[in-house]
C-alpha cells in the first residue's frame, strides 16, 4: 500500500502536467499549483483524513478544524523529518490542539548552539 506521501506526490506530479504552476519569486511552486483548491488525503497509518491547501488563507477558507488541514509550508516541514513515529506524534498533538505548525527561530539559534 503505497504512503501519503507518495499519494499526495503523485497527485501533485500529476496536476503538474496538466496545469503548470505560474512562476513565484520565492520559489514556492507548491503553493502555486494548490492555490484555491484543498486535496484531501487519506492516511493507513493514522487511519484518518486531512488536508493539504496553499496556505493560511486557504487553511481558513475550507472550514475545517485547523488541526486537520496542512498548508504547503507545514506540508514541508513535517516531510522533513524521517522518522514515521515523530510524525504521526507530530500529526496527532497538532489534531489534539487544533494547531499549526510553523518555525520557532528564535528558540533554533537557542538549540542549535
Amino acid at each position: 500500500m503505497e504512503s501519503y506521501l507518495e499519494i499526495a506526490r503523485q497527485v501533485l506530479k500529476d496536476r503538474r502536467r496538466v496545469q503548470e504552476p505560474k512562476s513565484d519569486p520565492e520559489g514556492n511552486p507548491l503553493e502555486d499549483v494548490l492555490k484555491g483548491l484543498a486535496v484531501e488525503l487519506w492516511s493507513d497509518v493514522l487511519v484518518e483524513r486531512f488536508w493539504l491547501v496553499a496556505d493560511e488563507a486557504d487553511a481558513a477558507r475550507i472550514g475545517e478544524a485547523r488541526g486537520t488541514v496542512y498548508t504547503a509550508a507545514e506540508a514541508r516541514r513535517v516531510v522533513q523529518i524521517g522518522d514515521p513515529a515523530v510524525v504521526a506524534e507530530i500529526h496527532q498533538w497538532k489534531r489534539r490542539f487544533d494547531g499549526v505548525i510553523r518555525d520557532d527561530k528564535a528558540n533554533r539559534a537557542r538549540l542549535l548552539k
